[in-house]
């Protein structure tokens, strides 16, 4: 810890300390022989006790008005979580609820309300993770860096509040969370948890791309997909296989081949979307080193109260003070 003055040029006051050794604070009373008088060392201590308190209490306050403080410093804390990347769905399709229908119908929830709001929760239960969060639907949204703030985490999430657009092209927003480990030292688990209701095809290059940059930064992927009853689910191969009409099965296949560890949760309830998210937060619970900031600490406080208790025993020693020799 580094130790750092306000006001330094205050610590010249310190020098006053010398004033109680260069004169006596106490009466002098006549007496007509000095050298008669007996050894008193238990006088000659409370002397020396009293001079000393004076010259600390002059320290302590010169040190107190230089304004002492630790300097704020990086330490390095151990946690137990992960790095997550939050790569939410902002399409048109995730305005609708679990029935397939849009907001008004049966349900008073839409998909992106309720991901969101659990989200939140994920978020709030998980105190030493580091979120980021990027939004997409035809482009990616860059929403928010790695960070341990969570107001901001939660901000963000509540800023996806308004209603989503245009079509899901996944691709840019996996290229985009990934560009978040891109290039840096692996510490604790990665995280991209994938929440979106439907898929659209990957180039052949785009694929090759996508999966060069999950084996470099060793990320790990979740994907809840929420499915309505209309969606096919992605464990059962469809009759006529298309990735054009069915793009969900052939994604999750193709997630399969990254090469890192992948899970898929089927999601087509508000309760399902709930137990997916609840299983996400049981997996990811490795130890995760991590840098906290510390602020500055100012110090003064200690030297006025350690100032106050030593004016306290000199105000006690002038109490014990002899006026006058009793005759």
């Amino acid at each position: 810890m580094s130790l750092g003055f306000s006001e330094p040029w205050a610590l010249l006051l310190g020098l006053t300390a010398a004033l109680p050794w260069l004169r006596r604070g106490q009466r002098a009373l006549a007496y007509p022989a000095v050298p008669w008088l007996p050894a008193d060392p238990l006088s000659t201590a409370l002397d020396r006790l009293l001079r000393g308190a004076g010259a600390a209490v002059a320290v302590l306050l010169a040190v107190a008005l230089a304004g002492p403080h630790l300097r704020e410093q990086w330490v390095e804390r151990i946690g137990t979580g992960a790095h997550i990347v939050l790569l939410l769905d902002r399409s048109s399709s995730m305005n609708e609820n679990f029935t397939g229908r849009s907001l008004g119908a049966q349900a008073a929830e839409s998909k992106s309300g309720m991901a969101r709001r659990l989200l939140a929760e994920f978020v709030a239960r998980r105190p030493h993770d580091l979120f980021a969060m990027v939004d997409f639907s035809a482009a990616p949204i860059y929403v928010l860096p790695l960070t341990a703030d969570r107001d901001a985490v939660q901000a963000a999430i509540a800023a996806a509040g308004g209603r989503g657009h245009g079509v899901t092209h996944i691709a840019p927003g996996l290229a985009m969370a990934l560009d978040f480990f891109a290039g840096k030292p692996a510490s604790g688990a990665r995280v991209i948890l994938l929440v979106s209701d439907g898929a659209a095809r990957i180039d052949e290059e785009t694929r090759d791309r996508l999966r060069q940059g999950f084996q470099d930064t060793h990320c790990t992927l979740y994907w809840i997909y929420l499915r309505n009853p209309r969606s096919a689910p992605l464990s059962e191969k469809p009759a006529n296989p298309n990735e054009s009409t069915t793009p969900e099965y052939f994604l999750d296949q193709y997630f399969r081949t990254l090469g890192v560890p992948y899970r898929a949760f089927e999601a087509d309830s508000p309760a399902a979307l709930e137990q997916a998210i609840a299983a996400v937060d049981r997996l990811e619970n490795l130890p995760l080193p991590y840098q906290e900031k510390l602020p500055r600490r100012d110090l003064s406080p200690w030297c006025y109260g350690a100032a106050l208790a030593l004016l306290a025993l000199l105000v006690a020693g002038k109490t014990l003070e002899v006026k006058a020799w009793n005759a």
